[in-house]
C-alpha cells in the first residue's frame, strides 16, 4: 500500500517553495525593470500596458482555471471509481452466499484474494509506473472461470446472472483505474502553463505605480496566486502516484464487510 506517511509535509513544502521562488522573482523582476526602464516610459504607457496585462491576465486566466479544474476531475473520477470497484466486490462476496456452498466458497476465496493483491501489490504498482498486477489479474479470471468449469454446481440462473454481470463491472473499473494510474499531463501543457504565467508576470513589471513597494506587492501577490494554482495542479496530477495519491481505503473497508459476511453466515 502506497503510505501516506509524510505527505502533508511534502505538500506544504512545495507550497512555500512555489511562493517563495514566485515572490522572489517578482521582486527581482519589478526592480530591475524600475531601474532599467522608469526614465525612457513615456506619456500613456501606462494605458498602454494595463490594456496588454489585461488581455494576457484573462487569458492566462481562462487557461489556468480550466487547467486546476481539469485535474481536480480527474482525480475525483479516479477517487469515484475506486469506491465503486470496491462496493461491487463488497455486493459480489455477499451475493455469493446464494449460490452453492462450494462454488460460493470458492468465488469468496477469490475475491478475498484479488482484493488482498490490490492493497499489497497492485496499490504499489500504479503508483510508481500505474502498470499491473499479475496476481490481481489472475484472480479477476478466476472469478469468471468458475463459472465455466465442468464441475461446477449448477446455480441458479438469476443468481449466476447477477454475480458474473457484477465480475464485469469490477473488471470493467479495474481496467479504468489501470488506465487512470498511467493519466499525466503531457510536458507541452506544463511548459505552456509555467512560460505563459511567467509572461503575465513580466507584463505586469512595466506597470508604473509611485511606490516601488506598492509595485513589488501587487506583482508579488499575483505571482504568489499563479504559483499557488500550479502547485494544486502538481499535487492533484496522477492521481496514484502524485503528492496526494489516493488510497486503497475502500478495499481495506472490503475486507471488514467480508468479515462481517462470514460472520453473519
Amino acid at each position: 500500500m502506497a503510505p501516506a506517511t509524510g505527505a502533508p509535509m511534502v505538500i506544504l513544502t512545495v507550497l512555500l517553495l512555489a511562493c517563495a521562488g514566485a515572490g522572489g522573482f517578482a521582486f527581482f523582476g519589478v526592480t530591475v525593470v524600475r531601474r532599467l526602464f522608469r526614465r525612457n516610459l513615456v506619456a500613456g504607457h501606462n494605458d498602454t500596458c494595463a490594456a496588454i496585462f489585461q488581455t494576457g491576465g484573462t487569458l492566462y486566466a481562462v487557461f489556468l482555471a480550466f487547467l486546476v479544474v481539469a485535474v481536480w476531475q480527474s482525480h475525483d473520477a479516479a477517487h469515484a471509481n475506486v469506491a465503486e470497484e470496491a462496493s461491487l466486490l463488497c455486493t459480489l462476496y455477499r451475493g455469493s452466499t446464494a449460490m452453492p456452498p462450494a462454488q460460493g466458497a470458492a468465488l469468496r476465496g477469490d475475491i478475498r484474494r484479488y482484493t488482498h493483491a490490490v492493497i499489497d501489490d497492485e496499490w504499489n504498482i500504479q503508483a510508481h509506473d500505474g502498470a499491473a498486477s499479475e496476481t490481481a489479474r489472475a484472480a479477476g479470471l478466476a472469478m469468471f472461470r468458475l463459472f465455466g468449469t465442468p464441475q461446477a454446481q449448477p446455480t441458479s440462473p438469476a443468481v449466476e446472472q447477477i454475480e458474473l454481470g457484477l465480475i464485469a463491472q469490477m473488471q470493467a473499473d479495474r481496467n479504468k483505474r489501470t488506465l487512470q494510474a498511467e493519466e499525466t499531463l503531457s510536458p507541452l501543457i506544463w511548459a505552456t502553463a509555467v512560460a505563459n504565467g511567467m509572461l503575465v508576470l513580466v507584463i505586469s513589471f512595466f506597470l508604473e505605480t509611485d511606490r516601488v513597494w506598492t509595485h513589488v506587492a501587487l506583482s508579488g501577490l499575483l505571482a504568489v496566486m499563479i504559483a499557488t494554482l500550479l502547485s494544486v495542479v502538481f499535487i492533484l496530477d496522477r492521481p496514484f502516484g502524485g503528492l496526494m495519491p489516493l488510497q486503497p481505503d475502500a478495499f481495506v473497508h472490503s475486507l471488514g464487510v467480508y468479515d462481517s459476511v462470514d460472520r453473519s453466515g
